[in-house]
């Protein structure tokens, strides 16, 4: 896989979509007083494309400084450190969800608008 292949986490099932829902709500009544009740389909979204950011980031990282990228058939990756970073990645998206729950104003009962 190149890693120059488009980024679009909302085009499939990347996130658990009801598990960004329980743990904002969890942060609302954490952090917020209960103040929102219900999490909007823009929150989720808003999430997703925070995701991508990073991960684009991430990627623009490893741009090779001179020359194009090699394509290699090697596996340079084990379980071990997929694993570690399946850890660090889930820990960012709950750190995400949060920081957007805390900024988010309290002019309403819903996390983003729902549609």
């Amino acid at each position: 896989m190149t890693t120059d292949a488009p980024l679009d986490i909302s085009s499939g099932r990347y996130l658990n979509e009801s598990a960004i829902r329980s743990h904002a709500l969890c942060c609302s009544a954490r952090f917020r007083a209960n103040k929102f009740t219900r999490v909007g389909e823009d929150f989720v979204e808003e999430v997703k494309a925070d995701v991508e950011a990073v991960l684009r980031e991430l990627r623009a990282k490893a741009k090779p400084q001179m020359n194009e990228a090699l394509e290699s058939q090697e596996v340079f990756v084990t379980g071990l450190l997929q694993e570690r970073a399946s850890e660090i990645l889930n820990g960012l998206v709950a750190r995400i969800v949060q920081n957007k729950v805390q900024r988010q104003p309290s002019c309403g009962k819903t996390l983003g608008r729902t549609r």
